[in-house]
């Protein structure tokens, strides 16, 4: 029993990597758009969220509240879904929700830029000239969305308990790494971890609705 986040880069070929671990687990696999989806307060169908980092400011605006309430929002729902434990988190910034709670694994999964570009390249069927700008910008926008909504670098290494370079590793190579370390003692469930995230989901819904009858 345990929970795993995983922090990634844009066009890495990561994705697959947190969805074969859960299967490997038997863990559940959720992403952010998960946790918009399960959340009555956001209604914003007409967003398409798997890039909406670039989105940032055009989602604060149509939320009522801005990014304020955004961020209680992931927050919440984020809680909710850990609460039930056994998942893993293929998202934006599980390292800030789950930070004062003990016995998580914090992963960040990294690629060497080059080859980002020609992952780019391949699925946006542009030059290496387009696509270098392209991830420069998503880059660049990432950071700032984190650091705008938590004060947080995603890519400072002591955030993570693990920072794994998958230049040289195959995906079933990096699986099986991680479920080494997600299968050690110091990363399972215990009652302290549990009664932890009970806490911070009740002070999550708490504030919650503190903002919402601001907002009316």
């Amino acid at each position: 029993m345990g929970i795993i986040t995983i922090s990634r880069g844009s066009y890495g070929n990561c994705k697959e990597i947190a969805q074969k671990l859960s299967v490997k687990l038997g863990y559940r696999c959720i992403t952010r758009e998960d946790l918009l989806k399960s959340s009555k307060d956001f209604n914003l169908p007409e967003l398409e969220l798997t890039e909406a980092i670039d989105d940032a400011s055009s989602i604060f605006e149509k939320l009522k509240g801005g990014k304020r309430h955004y961020s209680a929002i992931i927050r919440e729902a984020f809680l909710e879904h850990i609460q039930k434990d056994n998942v893993v988190y293929d998202g934006f910034a599980g390292q800030f929700f789950t930070k004062g709670i003990p016995n998580i694994l914090k992963v960040r999964i990294i690629a060497d830029f080059e080859r980002r570009i020609k992952v780019v390249m391949r699925r946006k069927n542009i030059d290496e000239e387009e696509a270098r700008k392209l991830l420069h910008k998503i880059d660049s926008e990432r950071r700032k969305w984190g650091m705008s909504l938590y004060c947080i670098d995603t890519c400072i290494s002591e955030l993570y308990d693990i920072v794994l370079q998958i230049n040289n590793l195959s995906t079933d190579d990096a699986v099986d790494i991680l479920y080494g370390f997600a299968k050690g003692p110091c990363f399972q469930t215990t009652a302290e971890s549990q009664n932890r995230i009970n806490e911070l989901l009740s002070a999550a819904k708490a504030y919650s609705e503190i903002l919402s009858q601001s907002d009316n």
